[in-house]
Order: structure tokens, then C-alpha cells, then sequence
């Protein structure tokens, strides 16, 4: 598998994910990516695991969000007040898998969503798998 996109993950979410108790990572919009990324560990600099960007839900409402929470574990107290409201359409992920090792991952620090992976990140996650 050869994975040349990572996503950039809040620390927060990440172990989340990584633990296959969320499957949904929020997001202020859409994306048209699909298929096999890289989880890249927000300010650690690391890949962490790998996933499948499976597809992307509509913007959800504070009511939906509030239903659908045990997907994104964001809490009640954030979406009641308002915190994340910005951040209500979901990315579903799948098919995730922690590496055994993570990975280092040099992005630029303006990188929030998407890091374009280097050849020789790529091989080593390539390598995990």
C-alpha cells in the first residue's frame, strides 16, 4: 500500500481513532480525497496509523451532532456551547490500523489539514503494513 497523503489529527482525537472508538473526524467542509491516508499526530510530527477516508458526510446540525457523538466523541459541553460549531461534517473513516512504530513526518507547522507525504515516509509506513 502506498499512502502519499496524511491527515493532520488533534491530539485529543487521534488515540480515539487510533482505538476504533471514533470513526468520524470532523471538519469545517468537505474534501474530495477517498481512499488510503496517513494519521499524522498533530504537533508530535509523527504518523501514528493509517486509514481509509471512506467518504464524507452533510454538515451536520448542533441536534445532529449531539445524536451522532458517540462517532466523534466531540462533548456535549463543547457542542452545546457552541465551541465546535464550526466543525460539523464528518470524514468517515475506516479500516484503521496503528502502527507499531510511528513514523517521522516533517510538515510544514502551517499544515492543518492535509500534509503531502515524503517517499521515504511513505516506504516506512509501506513497510509497517
Amino acid at each position: 500500500m502506498h499512502i502519499v497523503q496524511g491527515l493532520v489529527i488533534a491530539d485529543r482525537s487521534i488515540g480515539y481513532i487510533l482505538d476504533g472508538s471514533k470513526t468520524w473526524e470532523m471538519r469545517s467542509g468537505s474534501t474530495q480525497v477517498r481512499g488510503a491516508i496517513a494519521l499524522i499526530h498533530e504537533g508530535k510530527g509523527v504518523v501514528s496509523g493509517v486509514a481509509t477516508l471512506a467518504n464524507v458526510g452533510w454538515a451536520l446540525t448542533p441536534s445532529e451532532m449531539l445524536e451522532t457523538r458517540h462517532l466523534h466523541k466531540i462533548p456535549t459541553e463543547m457542542i452545546r456551547s457552541g465551541e465546535v460549531a464550526k466543525w460539523n461534517t464528518p470524514w468517515i473513516l475506516t479500516d484503521v490500523r496503528r502502527l507499531a512504530t510511528p513514523v517521522l513526518c516533517d510538515h510544514s507547522s502551517g499544515a492543518i489539514t492535509w500534509v503531502n507525504l515524503a517517499d521515504d515516509v511513505s516506504r516506512a509506513i509501506a513497510a509497517q503494513l
